[in-house]
């Protein structure tokens, strides 16, 4: 082989642009030339090598193929499987005969044995197709000639053994690939949520931890990212649970145990909530402004108002701490000052300040606090912090209703919902243009993305403007989303169009799951007096309700709607899938209280305590049912030693003082168990006590009179059989 220097092509041009003027034509043919030259032995000339090369490979790889087989003909076919499978039957004129020389016969074939269908098949197919049509496959003896006639034997059965394990392995590897496949999607989704969240876009957010959940339920990182957007939104109760669910599996982060404080603190856990807090506050010696914020809060809600103060003011001077933070600092300060100090003048100042200045990103979040104060909200507003504290009413004095409207609708940050609470503080200001009023709205807001939409078909809503909500959100149009879709149905069972909405109900929709068709239709049937269909309805919903999600919002429905049996039986299926969850025992603990079941929920009750310890008040709770079921002398002093003590710890608990008083009531003690029912500490909110062992306090004190005013009023209430049995001397029917 001849190797030779190439001229780069660069080169002639380089030339060219260099030489003179005379010759110029004459140059630049050579140069044309030359560079037609270099391109030539530069590009065709190795592309054409390398296709000589690939047809010879090409050639090598056909020549080691084994032959095509010969494809027989129709009628070989035929006549061999004919031969193969189909017996030879007679005419239908010759079938007496047949018949007849066969009487001595067995008509029915005998089955062959197992030596014949070997004989019978290794003489199938013909000679004449045997080599062509099936490969003639050796038997063990014969397989070290086989390969040796033919050395490229050994490479075509090395390859296939090896493209069968792989198979096999693929087999078997396929459902662990696809469970990771599915994980890392479904953390990708739950990664999408959370930025949403973050962005306060919660319609985003709950779309794709739905989907996340659909792929991989069992994902901790869509844990996490369901217990951040449950933080969010304000579900404190939920999101508390599914924290402890994520800490169980998962290492938590700092921004983690944050929003588990502020789930605990919006759920009243404080015991959790001042743990979280504790862990935040002790990483570092200068604290983060996030981090002095819980720890107000949590100070509020546990009284000390000096010390929440304090915190407030700390978040108020320090540099780090952003708007929406010290925001929250000035509500602090209201709860814990009354409106005659200078904290308090302060605190309000600053917030209408920030309300009147739309650079702050804080402002919507104090026009809507104004807005709210000044008026009684009638549309839902999603929460915009971690926890809602108690705030007391404000004057009205510094803005009026028409200028917080105003600067709602102009200011940038405001979200839909804000938008349309400015709509109905200028309805409120001037109650006369409502259809005025209705008609801007449609106009501004009618073409919106789908928040937008949804805010606004609340607001119409809430004002029984059921016609023009259908107009704003037309049926092809709701299918695109839950929540209109839940719109426009609300919309149309108002106008009592029930058939309009049962159409819809059948008909299978993507955005809604089928649980929920299944229970809305069971309602709309029941509307339209077909009780048969609407209990079928019933068991249909509890029947395709296969996630947890679908399983709470039937539970949640059917309890509303009286459909107790199929609420208990939601709940049943719910803790079978999802035991973790302490709120759905308390659900269906409430639930069986309320049907009057007493076995059942002190059974609930002592699963709850199991599960989990620390509550106490389902402690005191199941030690007052167990006192209902069983009035024996030892019961009543287990029951006085175990509630003592917690009284004595937590004064203001009725709970706990109704438990005590009954055991000491059980006892003969009737002095003791009044005194319990009604000296409190001074000072200390209390809850309510339960007015049936009250009752029975009274009379057995020698207040009759007093027992059966307060007994007359318990006939109407929804109490225990037992607490009823409790004061039936006392009425008299004896009821």
């Amino acid at each position: 082989m001849r190797l030779a220097f190439r001229e780069s092509p660069v080169i002639p041009l380089l030339r060219l642009a260099t030489a003179g003027t005379n010759g110029a034509h004459f140059r630049f043919q050579r140069f044309s030339f030359q560079l037609f030259r270099q391109l030539f032995y530069n590009c065709a000339m190795p592309v054409s090598q390398s296709l000589r090369r690939l047809k010879r490979r090409f050639r090598d790889v056909v020549d080691y193929l084994p032959p095509l087989p010969r494809l027989p003909s129709r009628r070989e076919m035929n006549d061999w499987w004919h031969d193969l499978y189909i017996p030879s039957f007679p005419s239908p004129r010759n079938v007496v005969e047949w018949f007849r020389e066969r009487r001595h016969e067995d008509i029915l074939p005998k089955l062959p044995s197992a030596q014949d269908i070997a004989e019978r098949f290794r003489d199938r197919p013909p000679k004449e197709l045997r080599g062509s049509f099936f490969p003639t496959i050796p038997s063990i003896r014969e397989l070290p000639n086989w390969f040796r006639e033919d050395p490229r034997r050994k490479k075509y059965v090395a390859y296939w053994a090896v493209a069968l394990v792989i198979l096999i392995g693929l087999g078997f590897a396929t459902p662990t690939l696809a469970r990771a496949i599915k994980g890392w999607q479904a953390k990708r989704l739950a990664a999408q949520a959370t930025l949403f969240a973050d962005q306060q876009n919660w319609l985003e957010a709950s779309k794709k931890i739905r989907a996340a959940f659909q792929l991989r339920y069992t994902e901790p990182g869509v844990w996490r990212s369901y217990a951040h957007l449950l933080t969010r939104t304000g579900q404190g109760t939920l999101a508390v649970e599914w924290w402890q669910k994520v800490s169980k599996s998962l290492p938590l982060t700092i921004e983690d145990h944050r929003d588990f404080a502020a789930a605990a603190l919006s759920a009243r856990e404080l015991a959790i909530a001042s743990d979280q807090i504790g862990l935040l506050l002790s990483q570092n010696q200068n604290p983060a402004t996030a981090d002095i914020q819980l720890a107000g809060q949590l100070a509020t809600l546990r009284g000390y108002n000096r010390t929440a103060i304090g915190f407030a003011e700390q978040i108020l001077s320090d540099s780090r701490a952003l708007p929406n933070e010290k925001h929250v600092a000035n509500l602090i300060i209201l709860a814990n000052t009354v409106p005659a100090s200078p904290e308090y003048k302060a605190a309000f100042e600053r917030i209408v300040q920030t309300a009147r200045d739309e650079s702050n990103p804080a402002s919507a979040q104090a026009l809507t606090f104004l807005a709210q104060q000044q008026a009684p909200q009638k549309l839902t507003a999603p929460s915009t912090t971690a926890i809602d504290v108690t705030l007391p009413d404000v004057s009205g004095a510094a803005m009026s209703l028409k200028e917080i409207a105003q600067r709602l609708n102009t200011n940038p940050n405001s979200r839909p919902f804000q938008k349309m609470l400015a709509l109905e503080l200028e309805l409120r200001a001037n109650s006369q243009s409502e259809d005025a009023l209705v008609k801007k709205a449609v106009e501004l807001y009618g073409e919106g993305d789908e928040e937008t939409l949804i805010a606004l078909g609340s607001w119409l809503y809430s004002h029984r403007r059921f016609q023009t909500l259908l107009e704003v959100i037309p049926l092809d149009r709701a299918v695109q989303r839950r929540e209109l879709l839940l719109e426009h149905i609300d919309a149309l069972a108002a106008l009592n169009r029930l058939n309009d909405v049962k159409e819809i109900l059948v008909t299978e929709h993507a955005v809604m799951d089928p649980a929920a068709q299944h229970m809305y239709l069971a309602v709309v049937r029941l509307k339209l007096n077909d009780p048969t269909a609407a209990a079928n309805e019933w068991i249909r919903a509890l029947e395709t309700a296969d996630t947890p999600r679908s399983l709470i919002g039937l539970a949640d429905y059917a309890e509303k709607n009286g459909k107790v049996d199929i609420a208990d039986a939601a709940y049943e299926r719910l803790i079978k899938k999802q035991p973790e969850l302490k709120s759905t025992y308390l659900s269906r603990f409430q639930l069986a209280q309320s049907l009057g079941q007493t076995d059942k929920a002190h059974e609930l009750a002592l699963e709850i305590i199991h599960f989990w310890p620390e509550d106490d008040a389902t402690h005191m709770r199941e030690i007052y049912l167990r006192l209902l079921l069983d009035p024996s002398a030892d019961t009543a002093v287990a029951a006085e030693a175990e509630a003592g003590p917690f009284v004595a710890r937590n004064p203001w608990n009725g709970a706990a003082r109704s438990a005590l008083a009954f055991a000491q009531l059980r006892q003969g003690k009737a002095a003791a168990a009044l005194n319990t029912l009604t000296e409190f500490t001074p000072g200390i909110p209390f809850s309510a006590v339960s007015a049936s062992v009250y009752a029975a306090a009274l009379a057995a004190n020698g207040w009759t009179d007093k027992a059966r005013a307060q007994a007359e009023s318990l006939k109407t209430e929804s109490i225990l059989p037992e607490e009823r049995a409790l004061i039936a001397p006392l009425l008299g029917s004896g009821d």
